[in-house]
């Protein structure tokens, strides 16, 4: 069974777990967002990416996040693990080569033996703002600036920043090929809703695609899911499923018999 999931960093136990839980013949293709994506100390940074990286059960440390501090040299909201950095490093050095995101996405998967796949739902810039301050004095602020600190602003709005994005040629493959679509459990406000709503996503799935929807919690914060408006309608043939990765996997069989 192929088996497409859409997650984001707060989705990582689960995708581990389910691809635990997963038979020797199943394959597990997990699509990230990629609007949380800035650059932190010269590297490019895809914070989604960086957690669903890392393999299962590796604790994470932050010498060189602590060094950094040390000297003022970058904000707070840019703190990221030691094995964050090394994600970041690979990508920002395929990137000056010459690769796409999907590119060095794929090569530090390979490297980390991660049981599933992971991609980048395009490669294109894509980043989310929030806009904050009084109405007469507004800014716009990266959606991680944001995050590391929300009791501190009022957020009235929740802006897209981008070229001209659209799924990227891998995930364009994968979606056509999957047996079965997972929504979540993750973010919808910073996770599923961009996947989703990234040009080109919803024309790739048929309406008869049994989609299985993960509901849970949205994990952003309440103000920025009020400003963020009305979630992407599922798609697909869409029904709740459980968080439970075993008894996901057995709906998913069922209904994709």
């Amino acid at each position: 069974m192929r088996i497409t999931l859409i997650s984001g960093a707060d989705g990582a136990p689960f995708v581990h777990s389910l691809a635990a839980a997963l038979a020797p013949e199943d394959v597990l293709t997990v699509i990230a967002p990629t609007v949380r994506g800035h650059v932190a100390a010269g590297l490019l940074a895809s914070p989604d990416l960086d957690v669903l990286l890392v393999p299962a059960a590796t604790p994470p440390t932050f010498a060189v996040a602590d060094s950094l501090e040390q000297i003022g040299y970058v904000p707070r909201w840019q703190r990221a693990s030691d094995q964050a950095v090394a994600a970041r490093l690979v990508r920002t050095d395929l990137a000056l080569n010459g690769g796409a995101l999907t590119d060095a996405t794929v090569a530090a998967a390979t490297r980390g033996a991660l049981p599933y796949a992971l991609l980048p739902v395009c490669d294109g810039r894509a980043e989310l703002r929030v806009v904050v301050g009084t109405k007469d004095e507004p800014r716009a602020i990266h959606v991680e600036d944001y995050l590391a600190d929300h009791a501190s602003h009022e957020p009235s709005q929740l802006l897209l920043v981008a070229d001209q994005i659209s799924v990227s040629p891998t995930v364009d493959q994968a979606l056509r090929t999957t047996d079965v679509l997972v929504l979540g459990p993750s973010s919808r406000t910073l996770a599923i809703d961009p996947v989703l709503r990234t040009p080109g996503f919803l024309d790739l799935l048929d309406q008869a695609l049994p989609v299985l929807v993960v509901d849970h919690q949205d994990t952003a914060p309440a103000e920025l899911v009020r400003v963020a408006g009305l979630r992407q309608p599922d798609p697909g043939a869409a029904e709740p499923a459980p968080a439970d990765p075993v008894a996901l996997l057995e709906l998913a069989r069922k209904r994709s018999a």
